[in-house]
């Protein structure tokens, strides 16, 4: 295995989705029987409509956070012609069922800053000094303590990724930011 072939499958931190995908369901279900069941109601299509806007949130949380799984890595980017190591790319995969896609394939040498960020502290600073940059949320939680933001130059312009490295994973990115740095570790 080379060097900087790791992928790491992330897991989830709290079970905020599964919370909040519930409590919509339960409010869907509330406000559509009560539309149809209480006598002399007013604004019934109101309440039916506030109904499904609450059960489409539940499915997009579930899609979003519960029945995906993410997986970050590094992997060399070889030249096809002499099959030689030329660098690496930073990739995120995402599962759902049996279907795999890759979100994210971008060339490690245009990290420019690796942020480490709480959810108190979300780092919207890094994205104002960047003018219009493209922002990625591959976060396997709904609402992590702890994740990290990638800030890349790719195809001309800026992308902050934000994901949830293990230490290995986050040693090696670390690693080409302190070497595009000039730092030593």
């Amino acid at each position: 295995m080379n060097e900087f072939d790791y992928r790491h499958r992330a897991e989830k931190a709290n079970k905020t989705d599964i919370v909040f995908s519930v409590s919509c369901y339960l409010s869907a279900a509330v406000l559509y029987f009560s539309s149809i069941f209480v006598p002399g109601i007013k604004y019934v299509p109101v309440l039916q409509f506030c109904a499904l806007v609450c059960l489409v949130a539940g499915i997009y949380i579930n899609q979003r956070f519960s029945w995906c799984v993410y997986t970050y890595g590094v992997m060399p980017k070889e030249n096809i012609n002499s099959g030689e190591t030329v660098g690496t790319y930073f990739v995120v995969y995402r599962t759902v069922g049996k279907r795999q896609s890759c979100l994210c394939k971008t060339d490690m040498s245009g990290l420019l800053r690796l942020v480490r960020c709480t959810h108190k502290d979300a780092h919207k600073e890094i994205v104002k000094e960047y003018t219009s940059p493209n922002i990625y949320n591959f976060c396997a939680t709904m609402c992590p303590a702890v994740y990290y933001r990638a800030v890349f130059e790719a195809d001309g312009g800026i992308a902050v990724i934000s994901f949830e490295p293990d230490k290995a994973l986050l040693g090696i990115i670390s690693g080409f930011a302190n070497e595009k740095d000039g730092k030593e570790e």
